[in-house]
């Protein structure tokens, strides 16, 4: 089976991402939710749906354990929107890859049993707010991303904002260890634990995809440059003692590029 114009999809098209967002909006959040609503019988919960819940505390790899079974209705259901785009003629590489790399991202996010988003997108864009509630309630919090079912059927947790105001007001943690670091070359951004742990393992060696790699490690130490603030790379407790690791935003080449800048300001 071929389509036509296949080798021909554009990078861009404003129709197609719409139409994407459409569908995702409406049959697509609307067909989870009621898929998600039916695992949750006992006869289909028992058979399928309890593997997914056997993670109380959920964390980002829980977004994709599920039976086989159910990874097929999910593929079937995200395909709405790339295969309508591609039989009405929209389709375009910005609006595929885009929407599945949006629902990966979303699901893990979901799934990681913390809050990235802060509280006052809630009011412009509500995605789903603590699915991890879900997974400790069980018959609430059943929509996507976007909770407008759960809102008109009545099954949004009665503490879902409470709890997000509550977790928001936690104690600061004080160590009683601190171990002070630094960035050193402008790899090193690698090492830390959302890089790769190959490269952190084997820190004065360089790869040869780092080099293409270069536009985000530029980006990065613009970032922190702009930042400027010391934060927490890593926390262990053993007992009742405390120990994190503080990373000073700043790399070994930054006071030389300091002082070359400030020679030239004098001379210019």
């Amino acid at each position: 089976m071929t389509v036509p114009g296949a080798s021909h999809i554009p990078i861009w098209r404003t129709d197609g991402v719409v139409v994407t967002v459409l569908l995702h909006m409406g049959p697509v959040e609307f067909l989870y939710y009621w898929l998600h609503r039916a695992l949750h019988h006992h006869y289909l919960y028992s058979r399928y749906h309890s593997h997914h819940h056997s993670s109380i505390v959920t964390e980002p790899i829980t977004s994709v354990i599920h039976p086989f079974a159910e990874h097929i209705a999910y593929f079937v259901l995200f395909a709405i929107p790339m295969v309508t785009t591609v039989l009405i003629g929209s389709a375009s590489l910005v609006s595929g890859f885009g929407y599945i790399t949006y629902i990966d991202l979303m699901n893990n996010m979901g799934h990681c049993n913390f809050e990235f988003i802060p509280k006052w997108i809630f009011s412009i864009f509500p995605p789903l707010k603590f699915h991890s509630l879900h997974h400790t309630q069980f018959r609430t919090n059943y929509s996507l991303f976007m909770p407008i079912y759960d809102y008109i059927y009545g099954t949004m947790d009665k503490s879902t904002d409470s709890l997000h105001e509550i977790s928001l007001k936690r104690e600061e943690d004080s160590p009683n260890v601190v171990h002070l670091t630094h960035l050193t070359t402008p790899n090193s951004i690698y090492h830390l634990h959302i890089g790769f742990a190959s490269l952190a393992s084997k820190p004065q060696m360089s790869q040869w995809y780092l080099w293409l790699m270069w536009p985000v490690t530029c980006w990065s130490m613009i970032i922190t440059c702009i930042y400027g603030s010391t934060f927490i790379v890593e926390r262990n407790t053993f007992g009742k003692l405390k120990l994190q690791s503080w990373a000073i935003p700043r790399y070994n080449i930054q006071p030389i590029i300091q002082h070359i800048f400030g020679y030239l300001l004098l001379f210019f």
